[in-house]
């Protein structure tokens, strides 16, 4: 019971308190200079009040305010209602004493210096040379800097404590509402008044919401401008919705989603270098150094990265083959995301995944300059062998496009991009190199090929529409998958009329195969395509359109006959100098995925004694000649 009768008693201490103070400030102008002078002593400037005056006794003895403002020459604080919240203590003895203020709809516009960075400086420094100390609740508050008769919102919501000891340090914890999205914000800077004479003072920083969260701890100085350094970590669940938070595109149309960065980092307002830095971005994890930099307004990033294992599925395909149903996009081609900044990066893993690409010991570098990407693979291991490849992309020249088009297609070629593919493949597996850059893993064997091809466009499509370039690939000891062309010479070496059917199926080996191709206008010829094994010769050429994905060639394969000696059997070229036993004529028509393969028809006629008189000439069955 004694312990209750403190408690009991308050109310009473309270009201009598109140009492006294009360015939204290009884009239308005009292009211006013009591106002002023706790304002002055807690913030250190002298306030104008703008409204009413009163005291009011519950739920706690406070002087309410109906507006005030306060300037000074690096801010000005408008507010809409103020109240301070008295000491009891010094009440007893007849005094006013804030214990805390609160402020709502408290606007604080700072002083536009140059920048927002320096008017945040120059607030900071005020404050470490002040000798005042407050507690101040704001609801409903907003910061924003002043350029000229208009201004730049930083902070348009905030409800904080914030709390300072002039001269030692300040602190405000709170939610604030930045770029649509509340952020909860915990800020601890110590050491104002070493900050204020050109030192070194102490920063804890911590921000968390939705898009991401950030925390900062290390120290900071304002001479020659805002600068803070120690450790930083950055961490989001989906990188791609914090970067459109930022009014920032993500580089690909997929990925960018789980992410965190841990860095020792040097911050301010001209950029940021990161040192140390651990990034863990889609399931992947590096280290590396990063320097981000603003010129201009211009930025430039610059690093490198290493990793043990890559998977860059989530990005897209390692292909060069056609979107999923066998048609290149049509889509825009929009390069405006290029243009914000320039990059320059430098990346090393031991294992990368590409689709199904497998990559080891890649080093590659990325570099973006004025809207031109280039990409690089210096050398990585792949296939079982050794590949290299670069992209060459920028936007497309307007001139150009106004040279080769009329005016509203060189409106819509401007959209578009110049690209470059320089390919190469050394000692791979044919079938899985080629099936997984291409999509036509036709093809088995060990070999080389290389690619060098460019194009420009408004799209896909118009790329490789307009592609020039060259092909050329060399194999060994592998088959051409899809057609067993031995079993079908053999087939109609016997019965020539007997129907070639379905000649798709099976495989044909072969000891060598030599492929020549150039590209022009995005038609694909096919200089020499040369087939050869101990049993047949396959001889091919003809084109292919790359826009169309469809195929026109013409060949002819051969059965060779056994050496005619011993002598010839003990010479490794001897079975190719051998003559045919059987030559027949075919075409290749169809698309890509589907291709069809037919005989000569004239070819199996004449090879067919018995059937030649019954059809009668060339003329008769509306053929005019040979196929080539």
């Amino acid at each position: 019971m004694k312990k209750l009768v403190p408690i009991l008693l308050l109310p009473i201490v309270a009201a009598l308190a109140v009492g006294v103070v009360a015939s204290r400030l009884a009239t308005q102008e009292k009211l006013r200079h009591e106002v002023e002078a706790m304002v002055q002593a807690a913030i250190g400037r002298q306030p104008e009040i703008t409204g009413d005056v009163s005291f009011s006794v519950f739920p706690w003895p406070a002087i309410e305010v109906g507006g005030l403002t306060i300037d000074d020459p690096r801010a000005r604080l408008e507010v809409g209602e103020a109240r301070i919240v008295l000491n009891l203590l010094p009440l007893l003895t007849g005094r006013a004493s804030p214990d805390y203020i609160e402020l709502t709809d408290a606007d604080l516009t700072l002083a536009d210096p140059g920048d927002s960075m320096q008017a945040l400086g120059a607030l900071i420094t005020g404050l470490g040379a002040a000798e005042s100390d407050a507690d101040l609740y704001v609801t409903d508050g907003s910061v924003k800097v002043a350029h000229g008769e208009g201004g730049e919102m930083l902070i348009p919501q905030a409800d904080m404590r914030i709390s300072w000891r002039g001269g030692r340090d300040v602190a405000a914890k709170g939610r604030a509402t930045w770029r649509g999205e509340p952020l909860d914000i915990d800020l601890n800077l110590s050491g104002l008044d070493a900050l204020a004479s050109g030192g070194i003072g102490s920063l804890k920083l911590a921000v968390s919401g939705t898009p991401a969260e950030l925390s900062f701890q290390g120290g900071a100085r304002l001479a020659g401008g805002p600068v803070v350094t120690g450790t930083l970590a950055i961490a989001s669940r989906q990188l791609r919705d914090a970067l459109e938070w930022l009014d920032l595109d993500a580089p690909t149309e997929r990925g960018f989603g789980n992410f965190a960065l841990n860095a020792s980092a040097q911050l301010s307002a001209k950029g940021a270098v990161l040192g140390e830095a651990r990034i863990e971005l889609d399931g992947n994890a590096g280290v590396g150094g990063f320097n981000l930099r603003f010129d201009g307004g211009r930025a430039t990033v610059q690093g490198s990265l290493a990793s043990e294992r890559l998977d860059l599925s989530p990005y897209g395909q390692l292909a060069l083959s056609g979107s999923q149903g066998g048609t290149w996009s049509s889509d825009a081609i929009d390069l405006r995301r290029t243009r914000a900044l320039d990059v320059d990066l430098r990346l090393s893993a031991q294992q990368v995944r590409a689709g199904d690409a497998e990559l080891q010991r890649m080093a590659a570098s990325a570099t973006l300059r004025g809207g031109k990407l280039s990409l690089t693979i210096g050398e990585a291991e792949a296939w079982g062998g050794l590949f290299r490849a670069a992209l060459h992309v920028s936007p497309l020249d307007k001139a150009a496009g106004a040279r080769n088009a009329g005016a509203q297609e060189a409106a819509a070629q401007a959209a578009g991009a110049d690209v470059r593919v320089d390919l190469s493949a050394d000692d791979v597996a044919l079938a899985q190199a080629l099936g997984e850059l291409f999509g036509m893993p036709r093809l088995e064997g060990n070999g080389s090929f290389r690619l060098s091809a460019g194009g420009s466009g408004a799209s896909i499509m118009d790329i490789v529409a307009n592609l020039n370039g060259t092909f050329t690939l060399s194999g060994e000891q592998g088959a051409l998958v899809g057609i067993d062309v031995g079993r079908v010479l053999a087939r109609l070496e016997k019965r020539p009329l007997s129907g070639a059917g379905d000649l798709r199926g099976g495989r044909t080996p072969y000891d060598s195969i030599a492929i020549d191709a150039s590209i022009e206008d995005g038609i694909a010829k096919l200089d020499r395509v040369d087939l050869a094994s101990a049993k047949l010769r396959v001889g091919l050429a003809g084109e292919s359109s790359i826009a169309a994905r469809d195929l026109d060639f013409a060949g002819t394969a051969q059965l060779v006959g056994p050496p005619a000696d011993a002598k010839a059997a003990a010479n490794p070229d001897a079975a190719v100098a051998t003559p045919a036993s059987f030559e027949l004529p075919f075409i290749v028509r169809g698309d890509w995925d589907r291709p069809i393969v037919l005989p000569d028809p004239q070819a199996l006629i004449r090879r067919s004694g018995a059937a030649r008189p019954l059809f009668g000439g060339p003329d008769k069955m509306g053929i005019a000649g040979p196929l080539p």
